[in-house]
């Protein structure tokens, strides 16, 4: 049987364990056999209330003999744990999604992440018995749900895409540590000469317009690796692993005494740095190359490490006589200069994105741990929801009606799995539809606190919220009418068999009395 989250695949065993233990003692101590005493109860006093006391008797029998019948076929079927569910049984299945590797089968044994394995949930029954009707019910709702989501068409997960992007952290200690010695070593004297000398050449003109106006602005700088006296003749303070000892370049130490690695040109060292970046992010590369295939791929690559450094941003590591310009790097241009303009300069865009950026960014962070909790709420519901059922079936005195509403509850949270799913499928649509341009769910959605983007939000988060709601109106109604019909169906069969008593009653007094009459005539 497939469940639609990792985390269920304890709760569904959990849960049934629960109703097993809560089943047994109610069935020890008794209480299983207070609906009866209703049903007896509640017919004896609705017989005698609607019919003359000679007739009351019978119709009182046949109905009881009904009702009776009625709540232990509801026993049977939906009440006693008769079905074996075995863990081994259980499994759970990402969806597919484009540009992701596929993800393994989660199963009990093998859940692949901290639930379960000694970890947590530990002590879960390798087999729990289940009525037939709730096993049937969620076999049927696990393979409706299946069949419906296979037959939507694939797509990629851009949200979750941008969302890695906004987290896209370095890890790495290491890499972090080699980041700020380049930082030191090459940017910073590369952009001072940069600043002083003001060069003015076709060649810089042609990266700018293809790399951006900005790109003298970060470490990645492709004007500093491709025009020569930047990168190409700076080199690392200290020798580098992975860059072997070369006599063109390493000619402070002597041919017949060197070391085994040597101190790399700027412009041989960022390459390998990128690479470790990107090594260290995972499969966000992959990830957008799939989410935008027509971007340049070094355009894609070089965004994609600059997020990171955004986010794991280089620190200023001391080296002796640099200190005494670490505090006076500036990057602003024009007449006005130092930390005063820096932080004055920030202040105003900051001022001017805080009333958008605080309803997009409130209402995206409600939205991502809406998504993220959203398959574990489902999943304690449904526990919840098994673990009830014993009293469910008690207080509703095993009437046959009451299992059909039941049925739809527990089918309608099921289902929230696909109306999520759909809700899902539509929010990657409008984001392409958004962000239709090479590079723009990159660049821009990941980073953008505009209107479009809170529109965006407010059209997928009502998705995710309205549709359940609405499943749970439209089958709540359903289910309503539904056990109406039946409860009229069950009074009807009852009825039928008061009137058939009344007849059987009335026949003997009427040959008595006309035996009566015959005999006065006489």
């Amino acid at each position: 049987m497939a469940v639609d989250s990792t985390l269920e695949l304890y709760t569904t065993l959990f849960g049934w364990f629960f109703y097993n233990s809560i089943w047994d003692v109610l069935v020890a101590t008794g209480m299983v056999f207070l609906p009866f005493l209703g049903i007896l109860i509640d017919t004896i006093i609705r017989s005698y209330a609607g019919e003359d006391a000679e007739e009351a008797g019978n119709t009182t029998l046949r109905i009881i003999e009904v009702e009776f019948f009625i709540a232990f076929f509801v026993i049977l079927i939906a009440a006693v744990p008769a079905t074996p569910l075995n863990a081994v049984d259980l499994s759970f299945t990402p969806r597919a999604v484009i540009g992701t590797p596929a993800q393994p089968v989660a199963t009990v044994a093998n859940s692949r992440t901290t639930y379960g394995g000694g970890i947590s949930f530990n002590g879960a029954p390798a087999n729990v018995n289940v009525p037939v009707f709730w096993f049937a019910v969620m076999s049927f709702s696990s393979g409706f749900n299946r069949a419906v989501m296979e037959d939507v068409p694939p797509t990629l997960d851009y949200r979750g895409y941008a969302n890695e992007l906004r987290d896209a952290t370095i890890k790495d200690p290491e890499l972090r540590h080699e980041i700020n010695d380049f930082f030191r070593d090459c940017f910073i004297e590369a952009r001072s000469k940069y600043l002083t000398e003001r060069p003015d050449s076709a060649a810089i003109d042609a990266l700018l317009n293809q790399y951006g106006d900005t790109d003298t602005d970060w470490i990645g700088s492709h004007v500093f690796q491709e025009i020569a006296g930047y990168y190409d003749s700076l080199r690392s303070d200290s020798i580098r692993e992975g860059f072997p000892w070369s006599a063109l370049r390493d000619v402070e130490w002597d041919a017949s005494n060197h070391p085994v690695y040597g101190k790399p040109y700027c412009n041989e060292w960022w390459p390998s740095i990128q690479q470790a970046v990107l090594n260290d992010l995972g499969d966000i590369d992959l990830q957008s190359a799939a989410a935008e295939p027509g971007w340049d791929a070094v355009q894609r690559r070089d965004v994609i490490t600059q997020l990171a450094l955004i986010n794991s941003p280089p620190r200023w590591t001391t080296r002796g006589y640099d200190f005494a310009y670490g505090n006076t790097v500036d990057f602003e241009v024009g007449e006005q200069s130092g930390i005063f303009v820096a932080v004055q300069n920030a202040t105003q865009q900051g001022l001017a994105v805080y009333g958008l950026g605080k309803a997009s960014i409130s209402f995206a962070a409600f939205l991502r741990v809406f998504l993220e909790a959203a398959p574990m709420i489902q999943s304690l519901v449904l526990m919840g929801l098994y673990t009830l059922l014993p009293f469910f079936i008690l207080i509703s005195r095993y009437k046959f009606s009451l299992l059909i509403i039941g049925a739809l509850i527990l089918f309608s949270v099921k289902f929230w799995t696909v109306l999520w799913f759909f809700a899902w499928w539509v929010d990657q649509n409008l984001i392409q539809a958004f962000y239709p341009d090479p590079g723009s769910v990159t660049t821009l959605f990941s980073t953008d606190l505009t209107l479009k983007r809170i529109i965006l939000n407010f059209l997928t988060g009502g998705l995710y919220l309205i549709l359940p709601i609405l499943l749970s109106l439209y089958l709540g109604l359903a289910g309503i009418r539904a056990a109406s019909q039946l409860e009229g169906a069950t009074q009807a069969l009852t009825r039928g068999t008061s009137a058939a008593g009344n007849v059987s009653l009335r026949k003997p007094s009427f040959r008595n009395r006309s035996t009566g009459k015959t005999k006065g005539a006489k």
